[in-house]
């Protein structure tokens, strides 16, 4: 295991409680073997006037980014079931990155195995959410640790995009709110280059720029297909889900927040004095 240390705890794939190794999500083969990462405080996070200008400092880690969620068989499980077909997954999303810099790509991937990428995908979000998400969502475990299942209740959509990640997200479920529309949604999201992920719960996301990609449940394990696609390509600049800003805008936004916070400290200012 390296310098990644067991612990003690709740598996978060199989329900048991025992020694919990050390999950690289994504997986460490998928280009997260020598990840290099700045851990910062949300507090710090939030309290930054401009995180493009005025990034919090953090503590810095290296060696993969990961959780120590599962045990030892059921990390074994997804490395000699799902891992591989993933990383088939990756690269070639990988390869769209380094080819393209326009904002959507067509994406065209010859046998893959649908089903494996799914489970591993669903797997991820497992290894995120802390130990209450498997009470609450024990479909999901079911879902991956029996690779010929094909049932997935409709309640859950996963759903990708293409990104860069310029800052990696590894949200827990939350349940966010659209200003723009006032549509409430549940979801958790990941962002790693080349791809992220969005798990919506008991919503249906009508966004253009997503794929979803839950229909892949219907294929048979380690049966093969070719998928043909458009995949947008996504800016994260910031931890908030479903929160794709160019740099510009966001910028635009940070300043226009600042300028109206200290118009509002000036008038208590006044009413103060």
């Amino acid at each position: 295991m390296g310098r990644h240390k067991m612990t003690k705890g709740i598996c978060h794939l199989c329900g048991e409680d025992t020694n919990l190794s050390f999950e690289h999500v994504p997986p460490k083969v998928a280009y997260n073997k020598n990840t290099k990462y700045i851990s910062i405080k949300f507090e710090d996070y939030i309290n930054s006037r401009n995180l493009l200008k005025e990034i919090p400092k953090g503590k810095t880690k290296q060696g993969g980014i990961g959780y120590n969620s599962f045990c030892i068989n059921c990390n074994n499980f997804l490395g000699s079931n799902y891992v591989n077909s993933y990383f088939k997954w990756a690269n070639a999303g990988v390869k769209l990155l380094a080819d393209s810099e326009f904002a959507a790509v067509y994406f065209e991937i010859n046998e893959i195995e649908p089903l494996a990428i799914l489970k591993q995908i669903i797997s991820m979000f497992l290894a995120i959410n802390d130990k209450n998400f498997l009470k609450t969502y024990p479909e999901l475990s079911d879902f991956v640790l029996n690779k010929n299942i094909k049932e997935l209740p409709e309640k859950f959509q996963v759903y990708t995009y293409l990104t860069r990640a310029e800052r990696v997200r590894y949200i827990e479920r939350v349940v966010h709110g659209d200003f723009k529309s006032g549509k409430i949604v549940n979801c958790s999201e990941i962002a790693f280059p080349p791809f992220g992920y969005v798990l919506t719960f008991e919503n249906d996301l009508n966004l253009k720029y997503l794929n979803n990609i839950t229909q892949f449940k219907n294929f048979d394990f380690e049966e093969k297909a070719n998928f043909k696609m458009t995949l947008v390509q996504l800016p994260t600049y910031t931890i908030f889900p479903l929160d794709y800003r160019s740099k510009e805008k966001l910028n635009f936004d940070i300043e226009k927040s600042n300028e109206f916070m200290e118009k509002i400290e000036k008038i208590k200012e006044k009413e103060n004095n």
